[in-house]
């Protein structure tokens, strides 16, 4: 065999082994359309099983799960509660939002232990600012620092398509109105000073004003409430100013039960939703 056929030969395994290591790199994609779910008051009345057929769902399919609290009767009360509970909705996950209803808020340290996070904080994503507040804290009223929380946020949300808070209690019904006269039939409490009732609040004379001023902007303001099951599972409001009220929950003896999905269209900035059986997820 001459130089010149050999030359050739190397040459030709050279190039097959440079094909066969080169990896074709094809650009990471991001998703333009999610959805994200909307759950909350899945619990029973005996720890630490959760209503069937919410345990039945592969949450896994969502971009993002938001937990509107009263998760397990007491879910903070033993770690294996919180285990069983945590197997269920992976509460560790950045995705996993939740907002503390009375029946979590046994042992707040045991509920940071597994999802590393305070009861109230803020998170980004797709475009859309969350803000996780504790309605049990300071009786339904937003104050001290969880109001510092929120202030800093107003002052920096300029690029967000949507501003969306969670939390538990219809804060955002005692107006003394038209929503305070719907409490009997729609909210799991009453409008009383207790734990675990709609307290007299701060809501209207200083949160909303906020909420008008981010809605201004031309940025989409939700608020989502978890404390329904009982006596409705589903509630959607707007305002006179276009401020969102909306709750969703379970009530695990019921024969139907549903749950918010929420269709998010990431390119267009659109967000919308839906109520859905969970039976259907």
């Amino acid at each position: 065999m001459s130089r010149v056929e050999i030359s050739i030969i190397v040459l030709i395994i050279f190039s097959l082994s440079s094909c066969k290591n080169d990896k074709i790199i094809e650009p990471i994609t991001k998703p333009t359309s999610v959805n994200y779910l909307h759950i909350s008051h899945t619990r029973t009345n005996a720890n630490p099983n959760l209503d069937s057929i919410v345990e039945g769902v592969d949450y896994s399919k969502f971009d993002m799960l938001w937990l509107g609290g009263d998760v397990a009767f007491l879910t903070s009360q033993d770690e294996n509660t919180m285990m069983h509970v945590d197997s269920i909705f992976d509460f560790a996950n950045k995705n996993t939002l939740w907002s503390l209803g009375n029946h979590d808020y046994t042992d707040l340290d045991l509920v940071y232990e597994f999802t590393d996070r305070p009861p109230y904080y803020a998170y980004n994503k797709n475009g859309i600012t969350f803000v996780i507040i504790d309605t049990q804290d300071s009786l339904s009223s937003i104050v001290a620092s969880q109001m510092e929380l929120l202030l800093s946020i107003i002052d920096t949300i300029q690029d967000a398509s949507h501003l969306i808070i969670l939390h538990h209690k219809l804060i955002w019904m005692n107006d003394g109105d038209y929503l305070e006269s719907q409490i009997e039939t729609v909210s799991n409490v009453e409008f009383s000073n207790c734990f675990y009732c709609i307290n007299p609040n701060n809501f209207y004379s200083e949160v909303y004003p906020l909420l008008v001023e981010v809605k201004e902007m031309g940025i989409e303001v939700l608020c989502i409430g978890g404390d329904i099951g009982i006596k409705s599972n589903e509630f959607d409001h707007i305002t006179s100013d276009g401020i969102h009220f909306l709750a969703s929950g379970v009530s695990y003896e019921a024969d139907v039960n549903k749950a918010l999905l929420f269709h998010h269209d990431i390119l267009n900035r659109q967000l919308t939703w839906e109520y859905k059986l969970i039976s259907d997820l």
